[in-house]
């Protein structure tokens, strides 16, 4: 049996009996086995961020845009010819010491750092290439990890750097049997990878994703994009990391459901590790395709929260090259930014005011639920909560869509409020001691515009809280 075929037919059938799915799911828990990311404290940790471009002179004011935006991770990609991890190549000092600074960047505002191995630069690549990879020709895949250990070394007492996304977007090679080469060649390179990085630094995640379809195979027979991983991953701190791009949302829910069916196979947790239709040259200034990319964003991020998933948005950039579509005249881009800054400056905003919404980063107890109403722009968390793991951080994007200020309600009893402007929060109301107290915990950084509960008080407990637009309070 197909499980994506299987997948898709349930929920058109949801569709169909009333489409409430976005509010009714349970949090987490679409696909039973479902498993949340931790960090070292215990809590748990929701990724966001950007993808960093290797060939970007980032700043420090850039890496703050990015906090500010909602970001708590970097994804820097690392193409192969860049760390001597192709057959032929040399490391580049120079764009090893690019990689240092970007850490070193993204580190002071508090950023955690993924590297991703990529294999642009490296011309011809197709199948006869990844052919090569997969089955060792010339020692390649040797090569490839003798490449990688100069980053698993360089960074192994880094504390920033969370891990590493072992292989981008892999394809089959001369052998057309995609789950055969997935299975006999993709799988135990990334366990051979995922074991030489322990060598060197035991403590740091590994990312995988899973072989990617041609374009032509994608969707014939109602098969999903990636090829589905149906054997346990085998290995522990992993990350099941594969890419979702696409705009029509009956599609996404199936894939989202048969991505966290795959992750919960090998009792990992489920990142997007890029996701986000990319625009196209008839989008921006299009107000009728303005309006449909924001509305399939929203939808997405609905799926996205409503399942605890978190996800990376490609790429922090301007749009400098974009990437020509073939058989047309048309073109497509990922970059967030429409100006032709490497950067970039000027916003996509119908994308971006729906990525740059409020959201947990690390949450000191089990989330149950958390979610936008972007009608009203009013956020809700339920979660129980463990005053034993310290502080839990949450991203509010107050300049951006609480111009008015906003109010913070947690539980019943205590509400605080944020003025525009202002640096600090003040409490509006407390119903008793305990709130009171809970007050004091609770504080403000306007500069990265993240609401930080320093502790919980009292015993673990269930509770809601919320952000809603001062005018709704």
């Amino acid at each position: 049996m197909n499980p994506f075929k299987h997948l898709f037919t349930r929920l058109l059938l949801v569709l169909v009996g009333g489409g409430a799915f976005l509010t009714a799911s349970v949090f987490g828990a679409s696909v039973p086995g479902t498993v949340s990311l931790l960090d070292d404290q215990g809590r748990q940790l929701i990724p966001g961020g950007y993808v960093a471009l290797e060939s970007i002179e980032y700043t420090a004011d850039d890496y703050q845009r990015m906090v500010r935006m909602g970001a708590n991770f970097q994804v820097i990609r690392v193409p192969v010819g860049m760390i001597g991890a192709w057959p032929g190549k040399a490391a580049d000092e120079k764009a090893l010491t690019h990689f240092d600074d970007l850490v070193r960047l993204g580190k002071a505002p508090g950023l955690r750092t993924i590297f991703k191995l990529v294999f642009y630069g490296v011309k011809p690549f197709g199948e006869k290439q990844w052919d090569m990879l997969w089955n060792n020709t010339d020692g390649t895949q040797d090569k490839v990890i003798e490449g990688w250990t100069r980053i698993w070394t360089r960074y192994k007492d880094e504390p920033s750097v969370f891990g590493y996304d072992l292989l981008n977007e892999t394809q089959r090679g001369l052998d057309t049997d995609y789950d055969r080469t997935q299975r006999e060649r993709t799988l135990p390179l990334l366990r051979r990878m995922t074991d030489a990085m322990r060598q060197i630094s035991p403590d740091k995640w590994v990312l995988y994703q899973p072989l990617l379809r041609k374009p032509e195979d994608q969707w014939n027979k109602g098969k999903n994009p990636v090829v589905a991983i149906e054997e346990p991953f085998g290995r522990e701190r992993a990350i099941y990391a594969p890419h979702l791009y696409r705009m029509e949302l009956p599609l996404i829910v199936a894939i989202l459901d048969d991505l966290q069916r795959q992750a919960a196979i090998s009792k990992v947790p489920l990142l997007l590790g890029e996701w986000g239709a990319p625009t196209r040259a008839n989008t921006d200034g299009n107000p009728a395709e303005e309006a449909r990319y924001t509305k399939v964003y929203q939808e997405t991020v609905n799926q996205l929260d409503t399942r605890g998933i978190g996800g990376i948005k490609a790429w922090f950039c301007g749009m400098r090259n974009p990437i020509p579509v073939k058989g047309s005249t048309n073109w497509m881009t990922w970059a967030i930014f429409s100006d032709k800054s490497p950067a970039g400056r000027v916003e996509r905003k119908y994308i971006l005011d729906v990525v740059v919404r409020p959201r947990p980063l690390v949450v000191a107890g089990r989330l149950e639920h958390y979610g936008t109403d972007f009608a009203t722009l009013t956020f809700a968390m339920t979660l129980q909560s463990d005053p034993a793991l310290g502080a839990t951080e949450m991203f509010v994007p107050a300049e951006r869509h609480y111009p008015g200020g906003f109010r913070v309600q947690v539980g019943p009893g205590l509400t605080l409020a944020h003025d525009p402007g202002a640096k600090t929060l003040r409490t509006v109301s407390a119903a008793d001691a305990a709130d009171r107290e809970q007050a004091k915990q609770i504080r403000w950084d306007d500069g990265a515009q993240h609401l930080i509960v320093d502790q919980w008080v009292g015993a673990a407990k269930n509770l809601t809280l919320k952000v809603l637009p001062e005018m709704l309070k």
